[in-house]
């Protein structure tokens, strides 16, 4: 679609220059509800979306009034319906739903299947939950491939370190949302999965070259652009080896947004940062120039969630270089026009939505997650289990590993299964960097038994692969990679191996049935 004032609708070309620049901005609300302030600041800026985070969700009925409210708040300030409301919604260790939802598997987990359509499986079921709630849009899929298995911040949010399966399980996984009626958000371009840091926290630093990009982290975005994915969400990483790039983060850089992602690979869809008070930009950036940058960069929409003072001083900082020429108007116009056909796309898919019907969601996610359990090795051939031994089930307490991460402090009820199915099992809990005290106790409660070992991240936190070592010296030793695929590699291989890449309630309701599996 070209872009030009010819474009605009009538309602478009009689929007203010303030209108305009807040329809390209989303922020979020504090609560759980659309409190007067927040009803108040909508009034006034009108803001062109929403996204909701893990302190906006309590329970099915308060996130169905809170999305009720908002949409009202927008309608009533003349912005298109349905209102762009969006989330994080990838499953595993970033599910928001998971206490009245069914809590699924994440991309790693679907990528251990081989199989491209567990992933549009994955994105159907996750398309019907935000359906059913009246989100139209999914921040989701991660497309970066995740070849710096070191990475902080991707790890098991990527479907793996092969470009080639993660383009084949990315457009999968949109196909599903879109027949489920959500929008979809690829992420992070040009590809986070090759870097260090955090860019929650940091600005992290990727030595690619544009060739090397090409010719791997890209094309799983070029592979979604072929999908129809709705959006595409710019990371916060910058490449030194790039000069083309100016030493910008992608999402603020013309290079990325413009010549890159816009001409060479010809998507015509919204660009969106994320999120620009993550560390890697509010800490080397200040408010009165971010979104200028990210303006002149090509972004449509820029995410800003958390700070109303913040929000308001990129807001401010546009509309004067606006008004001083540094930015044309015909330039924030593209991005209005654009949005308004997002805008027009959400009630498309909604109209059109074919979504898992509510009651078969529960098998359809068991159905899913056996698909994602893989034996590795079982050498001493301890599988299936029996009933006449006794078993040692050791688990690792989970911790928060970065902001994109609620899976901390979740227990991880994997006993109660297999004692269901006549297992004798004792249960003992580690911490996930146990120091030799630790180890030392829980080799001596193994004695004499086989023991089932779950390992979290052990390839990074490397007391789990010590614990691992004496178990396997001393007995038969069963091993259950929790998240990253990694760990399979570190552990002793004389011992038995299943990955899962995932905690969640039918991941584990999966795997016991593959330790108990009937003849």
């Amino acid at each position: 679609m070209q872009l030009n004032e010819a474009n605009l609708t009538h309602d478009q070309a009689a929007m203010s220059l303030e209108d305009k620049i807040a329809l390209m901005c989303v922020v979020g609300t504090p609560s759980i509800a659309a409190e007067p302030e927040f009803r108040e600041r909508m009034s006034g800026n009108r803001f062109g979306g929403i996204g909701l985070f893990p302190h906006n969700v309590k329970d099915e009925q308060q996130t169905l009034k809170l999305m009720a409210e908002v949409q009202a708040i927008a309608g009533d300030s003349g912005i298109p319906q349905p209102y762009y409301v969006s989330i994080d919604e990838e499953g595993g260790t970033l599910s928001k739903f998971k206490t009245f939802y069914p809590y699924i598997p994440g991309n790693r987990a679907a990528g251990l299947s081989l199989d491209a359509e567990t992933a549009y499986l994955q994105g159907k079921i996750i398309g019907s939950q935000l359906h059913a709630l009246g989100i139209p849009m999914n921040w989701a899929p991660v497309l970066d491939v995740n070849t710096n298995i070191d990475n902080p911040v991707v790890g098991v949010r990527s479907f793996g370190e092969d470009p080639e399966v993660v383009a084949a399980f990315g457009k999968a996984y949109i196909r599903g949302m879109h027949e489920a009626g959500v929008a979809v958000t690829a992420k992070h371009f040009p590809g986070h999965g090759q870097v260090s840091g955090d860019s929650h926290v940091v600005l992290p630093e990727c030595e690619l070259t544009i060739e090397e990009l090409m010719n791997g982290p890209l094309l799983p975005f070029i592979a979604a652009i072929e999908a129809g994915a709705d959006s595409i969400m710019m990371g916060h990483l910058v490449f030194p080896n790039i000069p083309e790039s100016a030493g910008l983060p992608a999402s603020l850089s013309p290079f990325f947004a413009g010549d890159l992602l816009r001409s060479r690979l010809g998507f015509q869809g919204i660009v969106c940062t994320d999120d620009i008070e993550m560390g890697a930009i509010k800490k080397n950036f200040n408010p009165d120039e971010v979104g200028v940058l990210a303006v002149l960069a090509g972004n449509d929409m820029i995410l800003m969630c958390h700070t109303p003072e913040f929000q308001e001083r990129v807001i401010a900082g546009i509309r004067k270089a606006v008004l001083d020429g540094v930015i044309a108007e015909s330039r924030i116009d593209e991005s209005v026009s654009r949005i308004h056909h997002l805008y027009a796309k959400f009630r498309q898919y909604q109209a059109a939505a074919q979504p898992i019907p509510r009651g078969s969601w529960n098998e359809a996610a068991l159905q899913y997650a056996r698909r994602t359990v893989k034996i590795s090795r079982d050498p001493q051939q301890l599988l299936p289990l029996s009933a006449e031994r006794s078993y040692l089930l050791i688990l690792p307490r989970q911790e928060q590993l970065t902001i994109a991460d609620n899976s901390g402090g979740q227990t991880i009820g994997l006993a109660a299964l297999l004692e269901a199915r006549g297992l004798s099992v004792q249960t003992e809990y580690c911490s996930m960097k146990p120091d030799a005290a630790e180890i030392a106790n829980l080799c001596a409660k193994a004695a004499g038994r086989t023991v089932i070992q779950g390992t979290l991240n052990a390839h990074l936190f490397r007391g789990q692969l010590e614990l691992a070592a004496q178990l396997a010296d001393a007995g038969p030793l069963l091993t259950l990679g929790l998240r990253n695929p990694y760990d399979d590699a570190y552990l002793p291989q004389s011992a038995g191996s299943i990955l899962l890449c995932s905690t969640s309630d039918y991941s584990l309701q999966a795997l016991a049935e593959v330790l108990v599996r009937q003849a």
